[in-house]
């Protein structure tokens, strides 16, 4: 005779099988994000670097948001240059990221400035670039795009380099809709007020945002204060703020 399995074998087999899913997707999950999170904090690394080479070769300078040229006409970003930019509100704009302020430095931007948590698979998301560009945000106040506006230099920093950051976890909302990647950081009166727009910190690794500071460590911050109205995709969006709840992590007194 034959012998096949009964239901109640069957039953008792694919509820194991269940349990062992349940016990062994979050571990897997876990273990992706693990490796995304190193993988993040590597790039800001290569980004910590890069930035003390440029300001060694820059009189310590720190280099502009963005700058409007005129030959060739266009606009030159932090993270490339946008020919006959900008564009305001279209998709898919052109970018050369080979001139970025800090691609020499770096060797290679192409993917060393996009974190692999950051949602750009998501159906809310608004591509600038026909690239994509960073989703690593540049603290604004150290390298204004208003030209009336002096940059920064590291030594103006001098006793605070280990409090003040460089770049962080990003991410944009403005007009378009949806969400863009976060190409610069500041502070934001309040995030959770309606039509709050700029670039937030993006706390996309399990609730906590990866940032690089001045002296070339990184470490990741949990939200403090108000936070972005709207819900953004793989995290809360919000201010940085030091432990105290201040706001010398953006560089002001």
């Amino acid at each position: 005779m034959r012998r096949a399995f009964s239901l109640i074998e069957t039953l008792i087999v694919a509820a194991i099988m269940a349990l062992l899913a349940a016990v062994l997707l979050p571990a897997l999950a876990g273990a992706r994000e693990q490796s995304r999170r190193a993988a993040c904090l590597g790039n800001l690394r290569q980004l910590a670097l890069a930035t003390g080479a440029y300001l060694d070769e820059n009189r310590d300078y720190f280099w502009r948001y963005y700058v409007d040229v005129r030959a060739p006409r266009g606009r030159r970003w932090w993270f490339g240059f946008e020919p006959n930019g900008p564009a305001p509100s279209q998709r898919f704009r052109p970018l050369d990221k080979r001139q970025g302020a800090l691609t020499r430095q770096m060797g290679s931007t192409d993917d060393g400035l996009q974190c692999p948590s950051f949602p750009y698979d998501d159906g809310l998301y608004f591509p600038k670039f026909a690239a994509r560009s960073a989703s690593y945000g540049y603290n604004l106040l150290l390298g204004p795009a208003n030209p009336a506006w002096p940059t920064r230099r590291r030594a103006d920093f001098r006793n605070r380099l280990s409090t003040v950051f460089t770049f962080a976890d990003g991410i944009h909302f403005d007009h378009n809709p949806g969400f863009n990647e976060g190409h610069y950081l500041e502070y934001v009166e309040d995030p959770s007020a309606a039509g709050a727009t700029g670039g937030f910190a993006h706390f996309r690794h399990r609730g906590r945002a990866q940032v690089l500071f001045m002296d070339g460590h990184a470490a990741a911050r949990s939200p403090r204060g108000p936070a972005y109205s709207g819900r953004p995709p793989a995290g809360q969006a919000g201010n940085l703020a030091d432990p105290s709840g201040g706001l010398g992590i953006y560089g002001h007194e």
